[in-house]
């Protein structure tokens, strides 16, 4: 008799849990299906470079603890001046691009909320392009005179993982902060000099700048010598701040 009580006392324990459980589920899913999964962002990490830089990235929430995210834009470097002998007199061409994505996975025991609320990990890849034409004209007729063009482009292609932890306010302004990313990426490179610049070799300016040239850029040389440098690669970058990024955005 008292085996068959507890028998009874067990199956009604185990019924009651499954039910308390599947009711929970229930729960959860109808609350999912109702939060809001779209979010367009404004990633303001390029303007550090320029402020002609605009990018934007759209996150799509897949699932409670899931979502992925593109992120694409123009992309240029700032234009520089060297001393007060060398201006550059016009930028023929100055252009490029980054194309970004990915995968993210927030931690369901650490945050209160579905994603995108919360910390999170993930993998990522991204491609950027930057291809540039510059005119230089040389002032100072005591060491060199004359012009100078240089152009060149640079592509790298990247895919690593990720850190960073997203904040939603009032349910729909959100800012995103990635931290931490290493990763391995591959590169292209070139640059080529031209132009009708004649310079005083003996001049001991021009040996001082050539000395720090060859000693800072290995390959500077070549490109001196023969006038077109190109390399290509792989890099392994580890560490805080390699990808890092800032993110405003809306929620609906």
């Amino acid at each position: 008799m008292k085996k068959s009580i507890l028998i009874i006392w067990i199956t009604l324990i185990t019924i009651t849990t499954s039910s308390f459980a599947q009711n929970d589920s229930i729960v959860q899913d109808s609350l999912f299906s109702l939060a809001k999964k779209n979010v367009l962002k404004w990633n303001l990490t390029p303007m550090i470079w320029s402020v002609s830089n605009i990018n934007l990235s759209y996150e799509r929430v897949t699932s409670p603890n899931g979502s992925f995210s593109i992120n694409a834009g123009y992309f240029v470097l700032p234009s520089f001046g060297l001393y007060d002998s060398i201006n550059i007199t016009r930028a023929n061409k100055k252009w490029g691009f980054s194309v970004s994505g990915d995968k993210r996975f927030y931690f369901k025991k650490r945050n209160k909320n579905f994603a995108p609320d919360g910390l999170y990990w993930g993998i990522f890849g991204s491609i950027h392009y930057y291809d540039f034409e510059n005119n230089f004209e040389i002032a100072n007729s005591d060491i060199a005179k004359g012009n100078l063009k240089l152009n060149g482009n640079f592509g790298m292609i990247s895919a690593g993982v990720e850190l960073g932890y997203q904040f939603v306010f009032k349910n729909n302004l959100t800012v995103d902060l990635i931290f931490i990313g290493p990763s391995l990426s591959s590169y292209t490179a070139k640059l080529e000099i031209d132009g009708d610049l004649k310079v005083d070799e003996d001049s001991e300016y021009i040996k001082a700048i050539y000395d720090v040239i060859i000693g800072r850029f290995p390959g500077a040389d070549k490109l001196i010598d023969e006038k077109q440098i190109k390399d290509n690669g792989t890099l392994f970058s580890v560490g805080p701040g390699l990808r890092y990024m800032i993110q405003i955005g809306y929620r609906f």
